[in-house]
């Protein structure tokens, strides 16, 4: 079942991230929206989450639950293959350590200017895989419809 992956087109970290995700999604399991444009508003809200979490949390959603922090990252990992989806264990942490982890690290997280060209903008070799997981509106209206 595909997902849309909701992630801070501002965050070098979470660039970063995406990154590495189009590059071990083999199966296109995972679309892809940056927090600021229309589909990555409309996913969270959507999912009943809001808006403005994306603005500090990775965000998962597959037409069901929306997932963040931890839950969100043990969700990808699950949708990829060896050696990958062994990561999903982190789940068996109790999420106030897990979580705690990661805000940890989202405060400290690179951030970039928003007037920076390079936001959100896939590394070369990638440039045609990862547009093509772009989410559109109609994979939103898709997920909620089931």
């Amino acid at each position: 079942m595909r997902a849309i992956v909701v992630f801070d087109g501002d965050c070098a970290l979470c660039n970063g991230f995406v990154a590495w995700l189009v590059r071990h999604d083999d199966d296109g399991r995972f679309l892809l929206a940056g927090s600021a444009g229309p589909v990555g508003r409309e996913a969270p809200e959507a999912a009943g989450l809001g808006t403005a979490i994306a603005a500090s949390s990775i965000v998962v959603w597959d037409g069901g639950v929306g997932l963040v922090r931890t839950d969100a990252l043990a969700r990808i990992a699950r949708g990829l293959g060896w050696p990958w989806r062994v990561a999903a264990a982190v789940r068996v942490l109790p999420r106030r350590i897990r979580d705690g982890a990661y805000d940890a690290i989202a405060r400290r997280r690179p951030r970039r200017p928003a007037e920076d060209a390079a936001c959100g903008t896939p590394p070369p070799a990638l440039v045609t895989r990862w547009r093509s997981r772009l989410a559109t509106p109609d994979d939103v209206a898709e997920l909620a419809a089931r």
